[in-house]
């Protein structure tokens, strides 16, 4: 068997093989079309710019062939104030030029990260359980602000220069063929050297983006978890962890630095290289009065121009390549299709009365491992069922099975009847509601988080679900009352609070189903009362499943479902399940 030989044309230092980018310059585009009118009117701006930048050495060969050489100096002043002329004109339009490139990128990168936010919205529980938070935040922000540098900068700057090359060998072939040829000759060195350039620092900033994702978790998930840091001491643990992060991410722009450092000095000698041919055979044919002197300063004129396009095109393929590299992460996030989404021919749910139907219910995760193994229960409208079992049951997996936070490998859940994977998920979601056991609030105030579901509603009615849920008295108690900000992620709240918060909230909504996840976990031995009567009152006429350990939550469900291995092992009320001799369900109790 031959051996594999090392890196391949087309493969990056890992020897993968490199996505085309052209699919994604294709794609950019798109967007960029969708502001054609700006884009227009900044190319006809680059075309008067680019031409503006081309008359000078034009005055400098007329200047010397028909006004010094002749010794008539009377006209020089009128050929000087011409050229600060054209300058103050270039100046005037590459103002407008880099305005409206500005006007263009903005834009187009507001669509892009709209288009990626929203998609981010539409993505199932399943694409987060994979992601990394640090990660999407660096898509969403980093990488778009990489494809904002580009289309701002770079793109102005290499649509003009390519413009300005190509203008200058027009003007070198028109005045002269055979000086010309002599630049012409150093195009395919030119050539090589961006095309090399380009192939290899391409995967390079694609690397870069890779760790500047990982340092950015590291960050956001320290920052997140400060508290634990410090309770156990691990501050020099975590500075480690973070101290390898950001090497990694120094490593990886230091090699695509040393690929970019390539460029200047090549760059610089093909130009030293041309401008010594130039000078050295136009000089010989200005000796034998083939050309005049005035086309040899022209030419070298052109030559200068010349400097700063070629030189500055390997900082633009470098830019050209991080936006690639950003775009590529960019549609890769939006090219993703969300596992659980509506079927073409999706209905709304009508109001449902609460008859849920789990049907040989069989899930899984990505790993393969059976959470849920053909579970089948029946909940009438109004009823309460308590799931209960050990941890790693699948007590939670099967409660977020039914607003379809994930999709069954087998069986199906029915709502009156309705198979939920025949319904819009909108209206699916509309009608349960939620309260996890993890709570998030937003930054906002005590108000704005419990009208979360519904931003429309009266204050009155915010008010009735505070008292049903006993948060009211002490929302009252706050200097701001409901207006009072609850700090990020609801630092200032207790967990009881939050709990009783987000019961408000979910109450607001006025779900037929309802969901409660361990809902009186995070409540103390005071509020606990308060909290049986809250469940009490919400819980009356709506179809409720509840998952707790606390007894007196258990005991005043309509029924018991015992979950173990994935299973419903046992069923039945308090009464019952504790009369079975050698039950589960007795022997935890």
């Amino acid at each position: 068997m031959k051996k594999k030989s090392g890196n391949k044309k087309g493969r990056n230092q890992k020897g993968k093989p490199q996505k085309p980018m052209l699919p994604t310059v294709k794609r950019l585009c798109r967007y960029i079309g969708a502001h054609r009118r700006q884009v227009i009117a900044t190319a006809l701006i680059v075309l008067v710019s680019t031409a503006a930048g081309l008359v000078p050495p034009w005055f400098i060969r007329y200047g010397i062939d028909s006004h010094i050489l002749e010794g008539r100096a009377d006209m020089l002043w009128l050929i000087g104030l011409a050229m600060v002329g054209i300058i103050l004109v270039k100046g005037l339009f590459d103002f407008l030029k880099r305005y409206f490139s500005e006007v263009v990128a903005q834009n187009v990168i507001h669509d892009l990260r709209t288009a990626l936010y929203r998609h981010l919205n539409t993505l199932s529980f399943s694409f987060y359980d994979a992601s990394r938070t640090g990660d999407l935040m660096s898509r969403v922000t980093a990488d778009a602000d990489d494809l904002h540098g580009f289309l701002s900068t770079a793109s102005i700057f290499i649509s003009s220069n390519v413009l300005t090359i190509t203008g200058i060998f027009i003007v070198m072939l028109l005045w002269e063929v055979r000086l010309a040829f002599l630049y012409l000759m150093m195009l395919p060195l030119m050539a090589f050297g961006m095309y090399k350039y380009a192939t290899r620092v391409r995967p390079m900033f694609g690397k870069v983006r890779r760790k500047f994702a990982g340092l950015t978790e590291t960050v956001q998930e320290d920052l997140r978890g400060i508290e634990v840091t410090k309770l156990f001491g691990q501050e020099e643990r975590e500075f480690r962890v973070f101290q390898r992060k950001n090497r990694e991410y120094v490593n990886a722009n230091l090699a695509s630095a040393k690929i970019s450092a390539f460029w200047m000095p090549y760059a610089n000698f093909l130009m030293g290289l041309g401008t010594a041919l130039v000078v050295w055979y136009g000089g010989r044919l200005v000796i034998h009065d083939v050309i005049s002197l005035g086309v040899l300063a022209g030419f070298t004129g052109y030559i200068a121009l010349l400097l700063r396009p070629v030189r500055q095109t390997g900082m633009m393929i470098s830019r050209a390549g991080r936006a690639i590299a950003a775009g590529e992460r960019i549609f890769e996030v939006v090219d993703t299709q969300p596992e659980v989404r509506d079927a073409p021919d999706a209905y709304p749910l009508p109001a449902v009365k609460g008859d849920v139907c789990y049907e040989d219910v069989t899930f899984s995760y990505a790993d393969g491992s059976e959470v849920l193994k053909n579970v089948s229960l029946k909940a009438a409208p109004g009823e309460t069922i308590a799931i209960v079992g050990p941890t790693g049951s699948g007590k939670s997996t099967l409660l977020h099975l039914l607003p379809r936070f994930y999709d069954p490998q087998k069986g199906r859940i029915l709502i009156d009847g309705h198979d939920i994977s025949s319904v819009t998920l909108e209206s699916l979601r509309n009608q349960i509601g939620i309260v996890l056991q993890d709570t998030f609030l937003f930054g906002a105030s005590l108000r704005e988080n419990i009208s979360y579901g519904r931003p429309d509603a009266e204050m009155e009615d915010i008010i009735e679900c505070a008292r049903i849920a006993q948060i009211h008295d002490f929302v009252e108690s706050l200097p701001l009352g409901y207006e009072t900000p609850v700090g990020e992620r609801g630092v200032t709240l207790s967990g009881g609070q939050k709990q009783r918060l987000a019961m408000a909230r979910v109450l607001l909504t006025k779900p037929r189903l309802l969901i409660l996840d361990e809902p009186t976990s995070s409540v103390d031995t005071e509020t606990e009362t308060k909290m049986q009567q809250a469940l009490e009152a919400v819980i009356r006429d709506r179809t409720t499943f509840v998952i707790a350990h606390r007894l007196w939550t258990v005991q005043n469900a309509d029924r018991i479902m015992v979950l173990r291995g994935g299973r419903i092992v046992e069923q039945g009320t308090h009464e019952e399940l504790l009369a079975i001799d050698g039950g589960f369900y007795r022997d935890v109790n």
